[in-house]
């Protein structure tokens, strides 16, 4: 009987709080060259993980992705989520384009029975972390408001865009 409670507490508080959107405009951030996240390293190759996505489906980064985009925080990741709805289902593989979402601060019950079956809503790929350790070493902590693009060449970190529109989002991917 506690149990059924927490889980209506926990709906309750999640329905109650709502679930915002909305990013607070800031100016983009590029950097080049030194290091993005303990992972991602200017003129290094980047760190490989293999996740899962929404569908359990595992994946990882293949030799031809040449940008990911890397979302730390739930208002940023809707960001993405509503941009991405207004493209075609293959527009992240015809972009080489990998989207990682860090589901790693959530607790298992809201992703098991909110975030998971609305994430499956969408047709493209959302790799998920789902590790707090994992989360760490791809995560810009100065800029985890942000969404992070992070450009690749052969595998190879060229740089990384920090961006908190559509459009410079658009401008990251293309």
């Amino acid at each position: 009987m506690k149990s059924i409670f927490k889980i209506v507490l926990i709906f309750s508080v999640v329905l109650l709080s709502g679930c915002s959107s909305k990013v607070e405009e800031k100016p983009t951030i590029e950097i080049n060259s030194g290091v993005i996240a303990p992972n991602i390293v200017v003129g290094k190759p980047i760190k490989s993980v293999t996740l899962k996505d929404q569908f359990d489906k595992t994946g990882t980064i293949k030799p031809d992705t040449k940008k990911i985009i890397f979302v730390f925080a739930k208002s940023t990741g809707h960001l993405v989520k509503e941009y991405l709805n207004t493209k075609p289902n293959d527009y992240l593989t015809k972009k080489h384009t990998v989207f990682v979402a860090d589901v790693s601060g959530m607790p298992s019950m809201i992703l098991k029975y909110m975030a998971l079956p609305d994430l499956k809503k969408h047709k493209y790929s959302i790799y998920l972390i789902r590790d707090e350790k994992i989360s760490e070493g791809f995560k810009n902590s100065k800029y985890k408001d942000y969404i992070m693009v992070v450009t690749l060449s052969n595998g190879t970190v060229k740089g990384a865009r920090f961006v908190t529109t559509a459009k410079e989002l658009q401008s990251a991917i293309e």
